[in-house]
């Protein structure tokens, strides 16, 4: 694509991002800042919708960008400016108050990013299958209910309650605690998941009803925790006129309510080292056609642990949001870093 092409590409996708509008060849040829007519105009865009860059919306004589043509944008003609240091201090005000709480640091950091862009923000919450399973404990709480308590090496403890179709004693609820500890402690969840998969096929009558529950409450625990994910914001995207009556954004809304396919998603980016775009259809999400989702991962002293990010129209500023998601990440980290429920 030569210099005028690009310059013309640029031009029309930021004026359809700040309108809304499709953009025609005499407004692009008076607004581009280039000496040349509508009708040099009219032809460089005719090749470029030719090429998959834009497109003219139904009988519209405008143009407006293709997911192809935002790619292209994102990832040749435009420089992504610096994080901020006004969003830097917002991000600290929300963020940094709320240590050494994790689970407050992760809402309050959903609820700023989508509030700051005014669209969906969401964190693939730290799966605990990364972690190792430090021990377990049973408290009896009254009668045949009894408080089984995980804990793991990074410190996470969830409490479920079990019960019981018969009263066990202190002594039998430390017995069975450590034997659960004696056959899963000190391995990493992921494979405690594959040995409770094998372990409890086992005949009923082989294994103490107490620590029958403890490894199907266990397994429970875990299997939603693939899962975990916050999500703010839903609501910002039906106010956007993108999607006035749209069946695109009822089905986007859906797949952000079950949350499974979003996962799979963004477990992809989890591995990288920077920010990452899916533009429409690069997602693989026929939901999320219309959609760009644009994600960087966050590190807990310095392991990659779960991603941050936002979900809008193809058509926002992406100058802004791009440094905003990857500072919002970095500064998600590090409060992270010095929580209790995180310790380094």
């Amino acid at each position: 694509m030569d210099a005028r092409a690009r310059h013309l590409l640029k031009s029309l996708i930021e004026q359809h991002i700040s309108s809304g509008q499709p953009v025609g060849s005499r407004q692009l040829a008076r607004d581009a800042g280039l000496a040349i007519s509508p009708a040099t105009v009219r032809n460089v865009i005719a090749d470029l919708e030719e090429e998959g860059y834009v497109i003219s919306p139904h009988t519209s004589a405008g143009r407006v960008p293709t997911s192809s043509g935002y790619r292209f944008f994102v990832d040749s003609l435009i420089h992504v400016s610096p994080f901020s240091g006004a969003a830097k201090r917002v991000l600290l005000q929300r963020i940094g108050a709320r240590v050494p709480d994790a689970e407050e640091v992760l809402h309050a950091a959903t609820e700023a990013l989508s509030e700051m862009t005014r669209m969906v923000g969401f964190i693939r919450v730290p799966r605990r299958a990364t972690q190792t399973l430090r021990h377990v404990d049973f408290i009896s709480l009254r009668e045949r209910e009894v408080l089984a308590i995980f804990v793991t090496d990074k410190g996470e403890v969830e409490n479920r309650l079990v019960r019981l179709n018969e009263s066990l004693s202190a002594a039998a609820l430390t017995q069975a605690a450590n034997r659960f500890n004696a056959s899963y402690g000190g391995r990493p969840l992921q494979e405690v998941i594959s040995l409770l998969d094998d372990d409890l096929r086992q005949s009923r009558a082989e294994m103490d009803q107490i620590l029958r529950n403890a490894m199907e409450l266990g397994k429970e625990m875990l299997a939603a925790d693939q899962e975990r994910m916050l999500i703010e914001g839903e609501l910002q995207l039906l106010d956007l006129p993108d999607f006035a009556g749209s069946e695109r954004l009822r089905e986007l809304l859906s797949v952000v309510r079950q949350k499974r396919e979003l996962v799979m998603l963004l477990d992809r980016s989890v591995r990288g080292s920077d920010v990452r775009l899916f533009i429409g259809g690069e997602s693989g999400l026929a939901p999320l056609s219309e959609f760009t989702l644009i994600s960087a991962p966050y590190h807990i002293d310095g392991d990659p642990v779960g991603v941050i990010g936002v979900l809008g129209p193809m058509r926002m500023p992406y100058q802004e949001i791009i440094p905003l998601v990857d500072g919002a990440a970095r500064l998600l980290g590090q409060a992270l870093s010095h929580s209790e429920r995180f310790p380094s």
